[in-house]
């Protein structure tokens, strides 16, 4: 089981079993009280029990992708472009703050970020401070859009 936060437009939190990672889309940036530090840039990172792969985007952006507990999370700004999608594979919860992603992308659930206006986006709406998620079984058959206030 692990939860997901949003600590501002920009940051997203993963708490799970292990580590809490706190990743900053804008910053490109890695949170996870580790000793060396703030992580920036793209790469291929272990956390504990979160992996995440961080892909440089043509405009100099990152988007990441990271799987915890077999469910495959992406991160994705608003400047990522339709080909960079395609490095970022299939996920099942899609944090963007661009609505012309999630199309592309079909993810399960979908977490608005920055100035999102996902009312073009036809799904149910959830509103909540965290999304909980079980295991990849308890994910939604049908796109649900999770407002994390």
């Amino acid at each position: 089981m692990f939860e997901i936060e949003l600590k501002n437009s920009d940051e997203m939190t993963i708490k799970a079993k292990e580590r809490v990672v706190n990743i900053n889309v804008a910053q490109s940036t890695i949170n996870a009280d580790l000793k060396v530090g703030t992580i920036r840039g793209s790469g291929e990172f272990e956390i504990g029990d979160i992996a995440i792969v961080g892909t440089s985007l043509k405009d100099g952006g990152i988007m990441y992708r990271i799987d915890v507990d077999g469910v495959k999370i992406g991160i994705v700004g608003n400047t990522a472009k339709t080909d960079d999608l395609d490095n970022l594979g299939p996920v099942d919860i899609l944090g963007t703050s661009n609505p012309k992603t999630v199309p592309i992308v079909e993810p399960k659930i979908v977490i608005p970020m920055g100035n999102m206006d996902f009312a073009e986006i036809k799904a149910s709406v959830k509103t909540e401070k965290k999304l909980k998620i079980k295991n990849a079984n308890s994910l939604p058959a049908v796109m649900e859009v999770w407002k994390l206030d």
